[in-house]
């Protein structure tokens, strides 16, 4: 199976699920706060936290409209919201993801521009990831792709063509070090619009290509639920309180706790994917034996007695004849004198 190295951490199928925290610009351009973000991101038990690396006239035109809703902001731009977000550079960024790296947590981002892609090789990133709406900026993707790091790519909005147009962009740089998540450009994204089968149409039209999820639903069961369908990597919206004002990420973002819970639950979810093979497990070694039922007598029967079937029932344990078997049990003969309610056994017949 294909396993990527993202930072010392193994991605693949026979791997636990790369959990990453979304972070984005949940910081509000305040270091306290992003660290703080990194800070409880590791204290629930993500594998990751990755932030968002833009200015916002490189990355949108004064004009252009929200495909978001910002409620106390109805009528802004796209800049007018990066514009109030973008205010980290370098320093910030080193600071963070020393402060990541202190704690054992890898940390990274998503660049938006070749400035950022450049800062953030230069910085150490363990890879990189491209946002949905930039998996058609292939000079964007070329640029990272050279670094000859892992590249996440997020497919929201994305046709089949398409992705396969950005695989072969990566690749042509020599860097075949993909994984694809499956996403819905919707903010929240609602469940019916979730789409997790999605998933497994790009595992067949890409074979030997990694596939998760970023997720936009409200809640931890979307994730949860993308990790029983294969997920090796999930990607949630995260932020410390939903209430903060700033970022329009806040309000549909999972908190420490509920990231805590989603880690928990996907662990759990992993645990129980257990082995394709269907048959007992030895943890069922005791029902085995003792919750299936046998062949019992129904009344006392003697040495030499020709068994009927008005003499049999069938009860518990199952460490006897099967019930399965009783048409060849009738119509043999006892070789030993069987007391009632006995679990009857072949070396008595």
């Amino acid at each position: 199976m294909k396993e990527i190295n993202f930072g010392g951490r193994l991605i693949g199928e026979d791997h636990p699920a790369f959990v990453i925290a979304e972070a984005g610009v949940n910081h509000n351009g305040d270091i306290e706060l992003g660290k703080s973000l990194i800070r409880e991101a590791k204290a629930a038990g993500a594998d990751a936290i990755k932030f968002q690396s833009y200015k916002a006239g490189k990355i949108s035109t004064r004009t252009a409209p929200r495909y978001w809703v910002e409620p106390d902001d109805p009528d802004g731009s796209q800049y007018d919201t990066f514009d109030k977000l973008d205010s980290f550079g370098p320093a910030e960024h080193e600071t963070l993801f020393r402060y990541a790296k202190e704690l054992d947590l890898l940390c990274f981002s998503a660049p938006f521009d070749d400035e950022a892609v450049d800062m953030l090789d230069e910085l150490g990133v363990p890879g990189f990831k491209i946002a949905s709406a930039d998996l058609t900026d292939h000079p964007l993707l070329e640029r990272v792709a050279s670094k000859s790091k892992p590249v996440i790519l997020s497919t929201g909005l994305a046709t089949i063509p398409e992705i396969g147009e950005a695989i072969d962009v990566v690749r042509a740089k020599d860097n075949d070090q993909i994984v694809l998540l499956h996403c819905t450009l919707q903010y929240p994204c609602d469940a019916e619009n979730a789409n997790l089968r999605m998933m497994l149409h790009m595992k067949q039209a890409f074979p030997g290509v990694l596939v998760g999820l970023s997720d936009h639903t409200l809640g931890i069961s979307v994730p949860q639920a993308a990790v029983a369908l294969g997920a090796v990597a999930v990607e949630k919206h995260y932020t410390v309180d939903k209430t903060l004002p700033g970022s329009p990420d806040h309000h549909l973002s999972v908190d420490p706790k509920d990231l805590k819970q989603m880690m928990e639950g996907i662990r759990t979810i992993e645990k129980a994917m257990g082995q394709y093979e269907k048959g007992p497990v030895e943890a069922e070694s005791q029902a085995y034996r003792y919750a299936r039922r046998s062949i019992v007598s129904a009344t006392p029967i003697a040495k030499g007695a020709t068994i009927t079937r008005e003499m049999l029932t069938f009860k518990r344990p199952g460490t006897g004849i099967y019930p399965k078997f009783v048409d060849v049990v009738v119509g043999r003969t006892a070789t030993t004198d069987i007391p009632e309610d006995t679990v009857v056994e072949w070396r008595m017949l």
